[in-house]
């Protein structure tokens, strides 16, 4: 927890710089999407918005619009980061509440425009999981949500899970379960999750097996990115799930 207060510490006096009037340099790009986001998000987000595995922070690279500004407004509103007990939801609530909507809109409009960055290696592996077993319950309890390949639908408030690393998918699957995370009131979305996770992933076995399959969907990290593209439209859970 020490860490991640060092690092708040940081990140709001960087938030102070941005919009700090006697600057005029800086105020100019104070809604600028890139600088804030390289001024205060790249600090636990990385540069490219790849995630930090070292302080749990996901890759939000690519991420649609509509989902990171329903986020902000959760964190703003206290239906996430509300638990001290959740370092890294409790930290970007405090930074969320700090920006301007200006500056939020800016930042948001960038994170969009970031190429996805595919997890690989330990930000892709789970270990004691059956991928084949995970494609069974996502098809029957995640697919209609988030889509046969994990790509996301805005009409029912559902992220993509393509792009995310495997701790952080896991992490927040435990989040749900125990109520650190949907379980405010008006948080809808989060509240089918908490249903979800409780009634159906019956236990970690289960949560894991799931990562691991939508793992599995992500395109292959050495690829053009217009091939990425194609690979995400065309991936199917039906196939293999070894593939």
């Amino acid at each position: 927890m020490k860490n991640f207060q060092s690092q708040l510490a940081i990140m709001l006096l960087s938030i102070g710089g941005v919009v700090h009037a006697a600057d005029p340099v800086i105020t100019t790009k104070a809604a600028d999407g890139k600088t804030i986001f390289q001024t205060v998000c790249a600090q636990c987000h990385g540069t490219a918005g790849e995630g930090k595995v070292e302080l749990k922070s996901p890759s939000i690279a690519g991420m649609p619009s509509w989902y990171v500004t329903t986020q902000f407004a959760n964190l703003r509103e206290g239906r996430r980061g509300h638990d001290a007990t959740d370092p890294q939801s409790f930290m970007m609530a405090a930074v969320a509440k700090a920006l301007q909507p200006e500056q939020i809109k800016a930042v948001v409009a960038h994170v969009e425009k970031m190429p996805m960055q595919v997890p690989m290696g330990k930000d892709r592996a789970i270990a004691n999981a059956n991928a084949q077993d995970g494609m069974r319950l996502f098809q029957e309890r995640c697919m209609e949500c988030h889509r046969y390949n994990a790509s996301g639908e805005m009409a029912f408030g559902s992220p993509p899970l393509i792009g995310r690393q495997s701790w952080y998918l896991e992490e927040q699957l435990k989040k749900f379960k125990s109520g650190k995370r949907g379980a405010i009131k008006n948080d809808v979305n989060g509240a089918k999750m908490v249903q979800i996770t409780n009634f159906f992933v019956e236990d970690e076995q289960m949560l894991r097996d799931v990562v691991a399959y939508i793992m599995t969907l992500n395109p292959d990290p050495a690829a053009s990115p217009e091939e990425q593209k194609r690979q995400i439209i065309e991936g199917s859970p039906f196939e293999s799930a070894g593939r």
